[in-house]
């Protein structure tokens, strides 16, 4: 473990790191003596040539291990330098070892390689660890990995400007919500009237000309309003984790006040909640579908990339049973960094949203925008939504790049100038 055991790599790329490597640390930690009969590979991608390295091979290794992680006979973590880590049931190492021979031979014209036999232990592409006996030394690594990230070079002047914006924000929206406020935020969430905190908005098709035509309606709750009533001095999306313990109790108040259908135009136009991977498991999204029909018009479920990747299998059994019902999903809160690792079409479901950033502006014409445009088009048209399209150059920049779905404040103003 010497050499893998070292601080982690200067460059960070992976957009996923971050979290996976909190939750590799958070799953080493919850491995009592009883529960360590596994087995743990990590391949260093990092090592390979820059041009062994892009989007779609990445892609080919994490995929590569599918089959055991839908059973969940293993676990996939990304590293922040793209390396991947997976911790394996000893019963599958056969397995494991295969998935990684494929591997070899994928990047066999790598130099790296070329050095090196193809046996899956004897390469320098992966390291292997019984975590019987290698147990201390991977949560030491798990650890050294969970305690750099965010670390940062020297910040330039505008990274200063944005900190200090971001510092003034949550200034305003106050201190972070506490475990300890986590049960009277959700005791008063049973009790206030959520409708007055519901807002409504179109995501709408731009095909030919310039008039918009809606595809179907979001329903959310603005979490906004909402803390201004309940608690104008908390931040409740500081916490991560207990902001999606949160939503999830959101949630079933959004499933109930969908069920009474005060709202009958919904069912006509088609509609979008955002929802929780745990919440479709629930006895109350089953409540909630046994009164719909979503096969009659297009019911759209949104699930934030987060929560999916966090738990793969979950989430794919909640994605067999919502197509076999009808529904249709979003994958939502996608950014330019992590657009390139949920594939609509790869990962079995409809949409996929794109934050709108002046940064896509920027890309127009350029070689990297190109590259952006012959994924979007490779995934269909109509899959992929820019949302948060506040301007015209938001929607002229995401049509140029071949979109053709798009929500947002100026979406809006345009449809209100139809009536």
């Amino acid at each position: 473990m010497s050499e893998e055991a070292q601080q982690p790599e200067a460059t960070a790329i992976h957009p996923l790191g971050d979290s996976h490597e909190g939750k590799l640390l958070e799953d080493i930690r919850g491995l009592d003596m009883g529960a360590r009969n596994r087995g743990v590979v990590r391949l260093h991608l990092s090592r390979l040539e820059p041009d062994n390295r892009r989007e779609d091979d990445l892609l080919s290794a994490e995929t590569s291990f599918d089959e055991l992680t839908r059973t969940r006979s293993a676990w996939l973590y990304r590293l922040r330098n793209t390396d991947l880590m997976v911790i394996f049931e000893s019963s599958e190492t056969a397995a494991i070892e295969k998935s990684v021979v494929k591997l070899l031979k994928l990047w066999g014209n790598d130099e790296l390689m070329k050095r090196f036999k193809s046996d899956p232990r004897k390469n320098r592409l992966s390291s292997w660890f019984d975590m019987n006996t290698d147990y201390d030394k991977l949560l030491a690594f798990a650890e050294r990995q969970a305690a750099a990230r965010g670390t940062k070079k020297k910040k330039t002047l505008q990274e200063l400007i944005t900190e200090k914006e971001t510092m003034r924000q949550k200034s305003e929206r106050g201190h972070p919500l506490i475990p300890s406020e986590l049960a009277r935020v959700e005791t008063a969430l049973a009790q206030v009237d959520l409708s007055s905190h519901t807002r409504r908005q179109p995501v709408c098709a731009f095909v030919d000309g310039e008039t918009p035509e809606t595809v179907f309606t979001e329903v959310f709750v603005s979490i906004g309003d909402l803390r201004k009533t309940l608690m104008p001095n908390t931040d409740m999306t500081a916490n991560p984790w207990l902001f999606q313990r949160l939503t999830q109790t959101l949630d079933k108040r959004v499933l109930a006040q969908m069920s009474r259908r005060d709202d009958r135009s919904l069912l006509q136009e088609g509609f979008s909640i955002n929802l929780n991977v745990a919440t479709i498991m629930s006895e109350d999204f089953l409540a909630f579908d046994s009164d719909l029909s979503p096969s009659n018009y297009e019911a759209v479920l949104e699930l934030r990339i987060e929560d999916i990747f966090s738990d793969p299998s979950s989430f794919a059994f909640a994605r067999d049973f919502l197509n076999e019902r009808g529904y249709h999903i979003c994958i939502d809160g996608l950014t330019l960094d992590t657009f390139p690792y949920a594939d609509p079409i790869r990962m079995g479901v409809t949409y996929g949203k794109l934050s709108w950033s002046t940064e896509i502006a920027g890309m127009v014409g350029t070689k990297r925008g190109e590259e952006l445009k012959a994924m979007i088009m490779m995934r269909k048209r109509g899959r992929t939504i820019l949302a948060r399209c506040d301007s015209e150059a938001a929607i002229r920049a995401g049509r140029q790049l071949g979109i053709t779905l798009f929500q947002g404040r100026y979406v809006d103003s345009l449809i209100r100038e139809r009536y």
